[in-house]
């Protein structure tokens, strides 16, 4: 990408977002201290960009090489903005000083600071502790700061110990894990506390802890101060109705095991769910299209990634027209809902709990990132929809995987190649590659599937005259930027 290319695109960027954030040095909106909270809320949710000398198109009228005022605009600002960002604790390694991009046009340069997202802890600045929303930021309380350390993976309370007697943990599994592994049959505290799964407490005492539990004990549930269970829900239509009297067919299932019977009850529970179909007021039986493979992989990563400090259950919600798997915690370390699938985790939140399950006889993971990649490779290879990840802001605390019971239509595929080329589009855009005329026709299509969360909508600047813009949901902004800097 040329530097005339990287600015078109800069230009064209319709708002700012989680991932970018646009900072004119020269405004008085702008302050240091209101940039270095942007950075902080960056690298404690999904990493990002600020751009610094061009204006918020939402905040402007200006049009196109107008909204450039560059870095020069407050040269002072910028040095002090580069020995503030030294305040930020713990340091953020190599973040500046920022990429320059000189503006031919307008003799000035723009800076690109990456912000990267991090893995390791929370950062702060002046001891608060900030996150991003879709817009601007938001300063976390302290008992927030805790709640978020664990549903981003910094605490790890599979490593945690829990009191709970070695002798509820002797049980078959155990057996079948300690035979496998080829360990003799010694006490069990003394072979937990051998292989990390038990260790001396403050006081002196060997407890297991709660990986140790959720792996041998028969109803790890009840012996902790959490929840561990799945629940299996199952509904008549499309949608949830939560009053007086839930809309459920029959009693929700609760599925309480160790978590490698769990994982495999609940995939021939929901399976079975799925082969029977749900009788729609109409007298049809829905015939479910999703691929078992793909229901296996989400049902297993969301017990083996989730969150087990955060006292929520797994819950599988099976409507007519799709089964949905939302699991306590946010996507740990480097994985982003743009690279999940991608790019390989940097490490795992319950990596005690996945080292040891690895160890029993036909282990549902097999540790090689397969999960993610399977559920949309067989998903496109049944033709429909591609899954669905909902999380952090649209969820607070979860992950939330959608699998669409619907074969994708041709205008689908059309828009979505369209996207993963050009980041964004309009009505106008989409009738042109749908050959469509009707503006209602095209409308009433990217709605849809706004709704069903294949496209994420950008509302316009109040009194723009520009129209709503969408771009896929799952997408950052770091491909705009990529440039040849020899150019």
């Amino acid at each position: 990408m040329t530097k005339e290319e990287l600015i078109k695109n800069i230009l064209n960027i319709p708002s700012e977002s989680r991932t970018l954030e646009f900072k004119r040095l020269g405004s008085r909106n702008e302050s240091i201290d209101r940039t270095l909270q942007s950075i902080v809320a960056m690298a404690n949710t999904d990493g990002g960009t600020l751009i610094l000398g061009v204006e918020d198109p939402q905040k402007t009228t200006l049009k196109g090489l107008d909204r450039i005022f560059g870095i020069e605009e407050n040269l002072v600002f910028y040095d002090e903005l580069g020995k503030a960002v030294r305040k930020i604790s713990p340091p953020i390694s190599s973040i500046w000083p920022p990429d320059l991009v000189e503006v031919t046009n307008k003799n000035v340069r723009i800076g690109l600071l990456a912000v990267p997202k991090v893995s390791d802890g929370f950062r702060s600045i002046e001891g608060h502790v900030y996150v991003r929303l879709e817009q601007g930021n938001k300063r976390l309380l302290p008992q927030e700061v805790v709640h978020f350390a664990y549903v981003k993976g910094f605490e790890r309370a599979d490593r945690e110990l829990v009191s709970v007697d070695f002798s509820l943990l002797k049980t078959n599994f155990y057996d079948v894990w300690r035979k496998k592994r080829g360990i003799a049959d010694d006490p069990i505290g003394t072979v937990l506390e051998k292989t990390g799964l038990a260790r001396k407490s403050k006081g002196g005492q060997t407890l297991p802890t709660r990986a140790a539990v959720l792996l041998f004990a028969e109803y790890p549930s009840d012996l902790m101060d959490t929840k561990a269970a799945v629940r299996v829900f199952q509904y008549p239509g499309i949608v949830e109705t939560i009053g007086e009297t839930p809309n459920y067919i029959g009693t929700p299932k609760n599925i309480v095991a160790p978590v490698i019977k769990q994982i495999m009850d609940a995939h021939e529970y929901v399976l079975t769910l799925l082969r029977t179909g749900i009788r729609v007021p109409s007298g049809f039986v829905t015939t479910y299209q999703i691929p078992e493979r793909a229901i296996k992989e989400a049902i297993t990563n969301a017990v083996i990634h989730r969150d087990y400090y955060t006292k929520r259950d797994i819950e599988i919600r099976v409507f007519e027209d799709r089964v949905e798997i939302e699991s306590p915690g946010l996507l740990p370390f480097n994985i982003t809902p743009s690279n999940i699938g991608v790019e390989r985790a940097h490490g795992y939140r319950n990596d005690l709990l996945v080292k040891h399950l690895r160890e029993f006889p036909d282990p549902p993971n097999l540790d090689q990132n397969e999960g993610v990649k399977a559920i949309r490779q067989t998903m496109m290879t049944a033709n429909l929809y591609p899954p669905i990840f909902w999380t952090y802001p649209r969820l607070q605390d979860a992950v939330r995987v959608i699998l669409l019971n619907e074969k994708t239509p041709s205008e689908w595929d059309k828009i979505s190649h369209y996207l993963n080329q050009n980041k964004y589009i309009n009505n106008q855009a989409a009738r042109k590659i749908l050959n469509i005329q009707d503006t209602s026709v095209v409308s009433r299509l990217l709605s849809r599937w706004t709704k069903q969360g294949l496209l994420t909508k950008i509302v316009p600047r109040v009194g723009a005259k520009r129209n709503t813009i969408y771009r896929l949901p799952a997408t950052d902004d770091k491909s705009l930027f990529a440039r040849d800097k020899s150019k």
